[in-house]
């Protein structure tokens, strides 16, 4: 009795062999020899003999009168006409007397008898009439022929196993003239080889073959960051062991690599990634650029989800550089903001060949073109000489900040003295008035006689990007420096590599900001559902905020409540204008604050500035509100892009500007394969329903696909490729090099290992008597002033920003024992490793 399940696979056997016949004609005077053989790439040196050319077909004299009795039981049209026959104990004179519908049924039917017999088979000769037909084809056993022996003596690879021995199995099919159906003419059953066993048989090359289904998920998990061993081993996993996969693991990489041939040029494949995004995405935006060698030098892109996030959180602007991200070393940059969660947000990416002025100027230019002329207010960087000159000629009214934690570095690898390090730092970061950060820094500058120092003159020529005593009232939203770039390079690094290709490379990027967007839809869930327990004095207050301003922003604003309770209004004058009141703490009446309170707009400013540079009410602020017996925050305090409807904007960009998203797509994928798994699981039960389910899956599945190509076709006609053809792959990128102090009197040795502080061999760094020096010499920096004036235990940084999981965090000098040898790799991965509450400390020192 036919069973229906080898039904299936005999169709899926036949599906394979229609769609993955490989054979290369080679004419010569009619005739044709095929000596490729199928999927048997491992074997070697085809040997055969020709056919002369003859007549049409094959008469009825060959079988004699009783050729056409029982002509349609004989006869087998697809393969699952096999279903029913034994094809390991069928006998030679039952198969001599089949015909089939083309050769490509032949072909499979013999491929499959050989499978049952512990052999494969390969197609070898064929002979075409005067109009270049096939009239004729045979079909042998892989290890018909021998091997070409090409005697080279200067051969150092071990040369393959020889697999031909001459066997003369065959079977041979000719096409009959009146009914056009092809014939066995000859059937040699004898092989002069031993026939393999059944576990083995499937592993030939001629059985190993992936269909597009398997190719398909195998694309899928790629895509996702699964390796291609975890791929094979899920395969093997899904069909119950090795024996059930038609396929190896070498098959696996073969498939992949074929696919990298048939989509040419690296470069061009990204492109063609990027555009059919673009086409998906109407309000993507892609710029490259080109050398005169056609090659790939800039390549810029944003989406347009990336987009819409800058005309909401486009205040503040951080980009940076990083290498060994991708084969050719191109660095990455990625311009990256933060959203009302306070998470990072990218806003645009792009590789570039090199860090130049002209590059940057570029990038910039793309960056506004992308976001529609819209210029960030700020902008930190690192203080790359090319970033500050590009953002001078594209960005001219923006506020540009250096990285706090490279000055630091910088700081200790030119002046190497851990007391103008602590002092730099408190200049750097501490609340002071412009009146008393001059004079702080004219002290230290004197008593440690660096007023010659070019170093130190330029650094102070620049302070008005650095101190805070400057930059308050700019809004930076808690940036101090480029350290969200590097956690974002150091997340970046879970899904890209080195070995990433450029098309790979783009791919992996958009999963990572993927899986970012993710991350805020989650946050979003928790900012919105549930009320947060009130624990501070002032509940009403309290309660208002939590309303208002998302989560993360409300537990950064929380403590300035209860330090409000620690100020006292001293004194309040009215203007014309507005109200001033005077505010001090109940320990220090010396330090006061000014807040001023516009009555008709409801309207709030500090003399610290902190809510125009952070964006929440400082504690000032709050203490007024106390005073005025208020019991909900004015909305003129609560900045939008940090509350909790920061996004209700969206729907106004996406009426104006190209903003869409085709989420009924993903819906429908959802709802079919729901659907399709409870089919399965449903018709899987019994056998009759399996095959009518089955054949009525693929004849739809045929349809739809006709149905697409058509469509595609139109659409083809109708647009057209923006494309560049002649783009080459670009070239491999140098890196940027940083040389390390102290190399020069110690030059490196291939083989030698140094200490990292004192450069001497024979100890580490962890070792070295110069460690704990340091570390005493900063401790002390650290609690004294060049004056000896102590400072308190208490005393804190201002917008004291620690380390966050992606956010902005802060290094100071005794943490790399004075000298910060660290570079932003080691930074990176502190970035990525601990974790740490983020907590803004608006208190004054």
């Amino acid at each position: 009795m036919c069973d229906a399940l080898q039904v299936s696979l005999l169709e899926k056997e036949l599906d394979r062999y229609y769609n993955n016949s490989m054979y290369a004609p080679f004419q010569e005077e009619g005739v044709v020899e095929e000596n490729a053989a199928s999927d048997g790439d491992d074997f070697e040196g085809v040997g055969g003999h020709s056919v002369e050319s003859g007549a049409e077909g094959i008469d009825d004299d060959v079988y004699g009168d009783g050729f056409y009795d029982s002509w349609e039981e004989r006869g087998i049209d697809r393969l699952t006409d096999l279903g029913c026959m034994n094809l390991k104990e069928i006998r030679a004179d039952h198969i001599k007397m089949l015909h089939f519908a083309d050769r490509e049924v032949a072909f499979a039917f013999y491929n499959l008898y050989a499978k049952m017999n512990g052999f494969a088979a390969r197609r070898y000769r064929s002979r075409r009439n005067m109009n270049n037909e096939v009239t004729q084809q045979s079909f042998v056993c892989f290890r018909q022929g021998f091997r070409k022996h090409n005697d080279c003596e200067e051969r150092k690879r071990e040369p393959k196993p020889e697999t031909r021995c001459g066997c003369e199995a065959e079977m041979r099919v000719h096409v009959h003239r009146e009914s056009g159906r092809w014939i066995i003419i000859y059937f040699q059953e004898v092989h002069n080889h031993k026939m393999l066993e059944d576990t083995l048989t499937f592993m030939l090359p001629g059985h190993r073959m992936m269909n597009a289904a398997a190719i398909n998920q195998m694309n899928m998990m790629l895509k996702v960051g699964i390796r291609t061993p975890q791929i094979y081993a899920s395969f093997v996993q899904t069909a119950g062991g090795h024996e059930n996969v038609p396929f190896l693991k070498r098959d696996m990489y073969n498939q992949i690599d074929k696919q990298r041939k048939l989509i040419g040029g690296d470069a061009k494949s990204c492109l063609k990634l990027l555009e059919s995004m673009a086409e998906r995405n109407p309000g993507m935006f892609v710029r490259y650029l080109a050398d005169k060698d056609g090659r790939l030098v800039h390549l810029f892109w944003s989406d347009n989800c990336s987009q819409l996030d800058f005309h909401l959180f486009g205040d503040v602007l951080a980009f940076d550089a990083t290498y060994r991200k991708n084969k050719y070393m191109c660095p990455l940059v990625v311009f990256s903001g933060v959203n009302h969660h306070n998470q990072t947000i990218v806003f645009a990416a792009a590789l570039v060949a090199n860090e130049t002025e002209e590059t940057y100027t570029w990038l910039l230019q793309q960056f506004l073109e992308a976001m529609k002329g819209k210029a960030p207010g700020c902008v930190i960087t690192d203080g790359h000489g090319a970033m500050k000159k590009a953002i001078e000629a594209v960005f001219p009214g923006a506020y540009h900040r250096l990285c706090a934690w490279h000055l630091i570095r910088n700081a200790t690898s030119n002046i190497s003295n851990p007391v103008f390090t602590s002092e730099f730092k408190k200049c750097m970061l501490f609340d002071y008035e412009v009146s008393e950060f001059e004079e702080r820094w004219q002290k230290v500058v004197s008593e440690l006689g660096l007023e010659t120092n070019q170093w130190v003159c330029d650094l102070y020529a620049k302070r008005a990007m650095w101190a805070t005593a400057y930059i308050r009232g700019h809004f930076f939203g808690g940036f101090r420096t480029t350290s969200r770039c590097e956690g974002l390079h150091s997340m970046l690094g879970k899904f890209v590599h080195s070995r990433h290709n450029l098309k790979d490379f783009v791919e992996q990027f958009f999963r990572c900001i993927s899986q970012m967007r993710s991350r805020e839809a989650h946050t979003d869930l928790q900012s919105i559902v549930g009320d947060l327990v009130m624990q501070t004095p002032l509940h009403a207050l309290e309660k208002s905020a939590a309303n208002s301003l998302t989560w993360e922003i409300f537990l950064l604003f929380r403590p300035m409540l209860s330090r409000a309770c620690t100020l006292k209004v001293r004194s309040c004058t009215y203007t014309p204008m507005c109200k001033i009141y005077t505010l001090s703490r109940s320990r220090d009446a010396q330090r006061e604050w000014q807040v001023s309170h516009y009555p008709n707009g409801t309207f709030f400013k500090c003399s610290c500035m902190r809510m125009e540079s952070l964006g929440i009410p400082c504690d000032h602020i709050v203490a007024v509100l106390v005073h005025m017996d208020a019991t909900e925050i004015p909305s003129t305090l609560v900045l939008g892009r940090w509350s909790k409807d920061a996004r209700s904007k969206v729907r106004a960009f996406m009426e104006k500007g190209p903003f869409c998203w085709d989420s009924m797509v993903n819906c429908r994928n959802w709802m079919l394969n729901d659907l399709c798994r409870e089919l399965c699981v449903v018709a899987s039960n019994d056998a009759d329903q399996f095959v009518q389910v089955t054949q009525k899956i693929r004849n739809e599945i045929s349809r739809v696909k006709g149905s697409v190509k058509e469509v595609g076709e139109r659409a083809n006609v109708v647009g057209s490729s923006t494309l560049e053809e002649c783009v080459r792959d670009p070239n491999i990128a140098r890196q940027r090099t940083r040389r390390r102090k102290g190399l020069l009197n110690h030059p490196s040795v291939k083989g030698v290992k140094r200490c990292g502080i004192c450069r001497k061999v024979g100890h580490n760094r962890l070792s070295c008597h110069q460690r704990q020096t340091r570390r005493e010499s900063e401790s002390l920096a650290a609690r004294c002033s060049p004056s000896g004036e102590m400072y308190d235990d208490d005393d804190v940084y201002y917008e004291d920003i620690s380390q966050h999981e992606d956010g902005d965090y802060y290094i100071p000098a005794h943490m790399t024992d004075g000298n910060v040898y660290a570079d932003e790799d080691e930074l990176a991965e502190q970035c990525a490793t601990v974790e740490h509450e983020y907590d803004i400390s608006l208190s004054e020192p």
